[in-house]
C-alpha cells in the first residue's frame, strides 16, 4: 500500500485548514478569556473541541477524495500527477478509502453533540451530491463549496453550544473560497471540457467568469472594514485585514483582467489558499489583540 500516495488523495493542507478552523470558531465563539475559562472547568470535555475539528478534517479528505474518484477524466489532463490518474492508486481503492473516512467523520460527530452529528451527516451527504451533481451546475457548485468552508467555523461553535461570534468568518470564508473556487475552474478547463463538466470558464469563458469571481472580490473587500466600524474587532483587525488581505486581493484581481489564463489562474489559487492563514491572523488579533 502507498501511503503518501492516499495521504495526497486527502489534500492534508485542505484538511488542516478546516481543522484550525473549527478550532479557531470554537475559540471565537467562547470569547478567549471565556474560553481559557470554560476549558479550565471542563478538562473532561475539551475532547468535544478536538474531535469536532477532527470531523471536519475527516469528511473534507473524505469530499477530496471522492472528488478524485469521480474526476478521474478530467484529472487525467488537469492533474495527472494526482494519485489515481498517475497509478498510485485505483479508482475502487480511492471510493473504499472515501466511505472509510466519511464514516469515521460521521461517527465522531456523536461523540460531540446532536447538532454535531446531524450537521456531519448532512454535510456528508451534500458533498456526495456535490461530486455527483452539483459540481455540473456553474456558479452553485463555486457557492457549495464557499458554503460548506463557511460552515466550519460555526462547526467549531456547535461544539461549545453557542454560534455568537462564528458568522463574520463564515461569511469572509464563503465569499474568499467562492470566489477562489471560480478562479479554480479557469484552471481546469481544459479538462473539465473533455469529461463532460460545466464551469463558468467553459459556460461563459474565462474573461467573463473572471468578472463574476469579481463580485464576489469586491464584495469581501468591501464588507472587510464592517466589523471594525461596528466595534466587533479592533485597530488591530483593520490594519491586518488591508495590508494582508484586501491589498493582496487587489493584486489577485488585477492579474486576473490583465491575463484570465490557466497561468495566471493557478498562481492566484495558490496566492488565496495561503492568504486564508493571513485572514485567521487578522481575525484572531482584531478579537483579542497582541
Amino acid at each position: 500500500m502507498n501511503l503518501l500516495a492516499y495521504v495526497q488523495l486527502a489534500r492534508p493542507l485542505n484538511g488542516f485548514i478546516a481543522f484550525i478552523s473549527v478550532i479557531f470558531g470554537a475559540l471565537l465563539a467562547k470569547g478567549n478569556g471565556d474560553f481559557v475559562l470554560w476549558l479550565s472547568h471542563r478538562t473532561g470535555q475539551v475532547s468535544e473541541i478536538i474531535f469536532a475539528s477532527i470531523v471536519a478534517l475527516m469528511l473534507l479528505s473524505a469530499g477530496n477524495a471522492f472528488n478524485d474518484y469521480c474526476d478521474v477524466e478530467s484529472d487525467k489532463i488537469n492533474k495527472p500527477n494526482r494519485p489515481i490518474p498517475s497509478g498510485k492508486i485505483n479508482r475502487h481503492s480511492a471510493l473504499i478509502f472515501s466511505i472509510f473516512l466519511f464514516a469515521i467523520g460521521t461517527g465522531l460527530g456523536l461523540l460531540v453533540n446532536k447538532i454535531a452529528f446531524i450537521v456531519a451527516f448532512l454535510v456528508s451527504l451534500v458533498l456526495l451530491l456535490y461530486a455527483k451533481k452539483l459540481r455540473k451546475f456553474p456558479l452553485i457548485a463555486n457557492s457549495t463549496v464557499g458554503l460548506l468552508t463557511g460552515l466550519t467555523f460555526i462547526y467549531g461553535g456547535i461544539a461549545v453550544k453557542t454560534i455568537s461570534g462564528t458568522i463574520i468568518p463564515s461569511i469572509f470564508a464563503f465569499l474568499f473560497t467562492s470566489a477562489r473556487e471560480i478562479v479554480k475552474d479557469i484552471q481546469d478547463v481544459e479538462g473539465d471540457q473533455s469529461a463532460g463538466l460545466s464551469s463558468l470558464a467553459i459556460k461563459w469563458g474565462n474573461k467573463k467568469a473572471v468578472y463574476i469571481s469579481l463580485v464576489f472580490f469586491a464584495l469581501l473587500i468591501i464588507a472587510s472594514p464592517i466589523p471594525y466600524i461596528l466595534g466587533y474587532y479592533s485597530i488591530y483587525y483593520l490594519i491586518s485585514v488591508i495590508l494582508g488581505i484586501d491589498v493582496v486581493l487587489v493584486y489577485c484581481i488585477l492579474s486576473l483582467l490583465q491575463q484570465p489564463s490557466k497561468q495566471v489562474a493557478d498562481k492566484i489559487a495558490n496566492i488565496m489558499k495561503f492568504d486564508i492563514f493571513v485572514g485567521l491572523i487578522a481575525i484572531y488579533l482584531g478579537r483579542f489583540g497582541l
